[in-house]
Order: C-alpha cells, then structure tokens, then sequence
C-alpha cells in the first residue's frame, strides 16, 4: 500500500470519528456542514466536499489485508 494512501485513509478514520462525535440526523445545528464548519475546518483546512469524500471511504476494509 503506497504511503500517501496510507495517510489518506488515516485522515479519512480521524474525520469520520469526528463526524460520529458530532453528527445527528434531522438538526441543522449538527449537520454535516455544521460538524465541517466548527470542527473540522479550523483544524485540518479541506473544502467541504472533501469532508464529504472522505466520509465515504471505507477505511476498515481498506485497512485489511488481503490473504
């Protein structure tokens, strides 16, 4: 597995942990776009449809080596 996958999918398992932190279904408050707008954009600094993209990777399947 080349390195810089290696580091995407590390951010990928930092943001979805915080997107599980802060998310709930049906309040504005605490969208997506709210948990990107106070926590994820002050820290790490990518475009929302990044935070988006990188919700979608499946990290623990990504993570497993095949045999």
């Amino acid at each position: 597995m080349a390195f810089n996958y290696l580091h995407t999918l590390q951010l990928a398992e930092q943001l979805q942990t915080i997107a599980r932190a802060h998310y709930e279904q049906g309040r504005q408050d605490r969208s997506y776009y709210a948990v990107w707008l106070h926590h994820v954009w002050p820290e790490y600094r990518i475009a929302y449809k990044t935070f988006l993209r990188y919700l979608k990777i499946d990290v623990a399947g990504a993570l497993q080596c095949p045999e």
